[in-house]
């Protein structure tokens, strides 16, 4: 197969993203993270994506469902169940040529030796790069994605390496976190995202998935009319809720009530 095959492949089994690149751009990466780490043939890395629906965030800016409808059609079933199948059937079409073809997800795991960095291996493939806020950011969707990859003995042409700008004159993602988390170098502080009650996701022994926070949710807002993906309608209707430290409500002050924004039901 070719990087022509491969491409129409993926999309006809559903990708929303591909891209390529050649293993050669990961000389010098640390060893951890490195694709022979993992697979000591790799000569292509294909990153491949599933967009995060829109509307899957949308319980999470009106307070008032803030995991099961994102968890299924945005985080969790959607890498590990509706992505992870199209990555394995495109293994198996590519193992059916005789070359070597291995799955990886995004996931990071404390207790193993090969930690995939995920943004390495998309922004080498010509899928994006990593904006202010620490995002993957892509020209078609901003934030609103998820990313695979598979390894392969293949030797394949690769995608040109893109630079988004994106961030240039944009500080929106910062400015949204309640806790401070944002360091004056723009990098984060871990154990008060972990601590985030405004719409972060905590899995154990991976990273904090921001993508429904209120920091990644700003940065959507601020990406509406820059990315290629574009709606009628504006995403943001009302005014901001967040949630303290302790997950009392920093706009009313109201305690929050089985989970629900208060000033959200309030419709303010």
């Amino acid at each position: 197969m070719n990087s022509a095959e491969i491409k129409e492949a993926a999309r006809s089994l559903g990708a929303d993203l591909v891209g390529i690149a050649p293993v050669e751009r990961f000389e010098g990466m640390p060893e951890i993270s490195d694709p022979r780490t993992f697979v000591p043939e790799t000569r292509s890395v294909i990153a491949v994506g599933y967009r995060i629906l829109r509307g899957s965030l949308r319980g999470v800016e009106e307070g008032t469902n803030f995991s099961s409808i994102y968890g299924f059609f945005g985080a969790t079933y959607m890498e590990k169940m509706y992505m992870s199948r199209m990555v394995y059937d495109l293994c198996c079409m590519i193992e059916n040529s005789g070359a070597v073809a291995a799955p990886v997800l995004s996931c990071r795991c404390a207790d193993q030796s090969f930690v995939p960095d995920y943004k390495e291996y998309a922004h080498a493939a010509g899928l994006g790069s990593t904006g202010k806020g620490g995002f993957f950011l892509t020209p078609e969707y901003g934030h609103r994605q998820r990313l695979a990859f598979i390894f392969t003995s293949l030797e394949l042409e690769g995608d040109e390496v893109i630079e988004c700008d994106f961030c240039k004159d944009c500080d929106a993602c910062i400015k949204a976190c309640p806790l401070g988390a944002y360091k004056a170098d723009n990098s984060l502080d871990l154990n008060l995202c972990r601590q985030c009650q405004n719409g972060a996701k905590v899995i154990p022994n991976e990273e904090v998935d921001r993508c429904a926070s209120v920091c990644a949710r700003a940065c959507m807002v601020a990406l509406e009319d820059k990315i290629g993906n574009r709606f009628h309608a504006k995403f943001r209707k009302r005014s901001v809720w967040q949630r303290g430290i302790h997950g009392e409500s920093l706009t009313s002050g109201t305690p929050f009530i089985g989970g629900k924004c208060p000033d959200k039901i309030e419709g303010k």
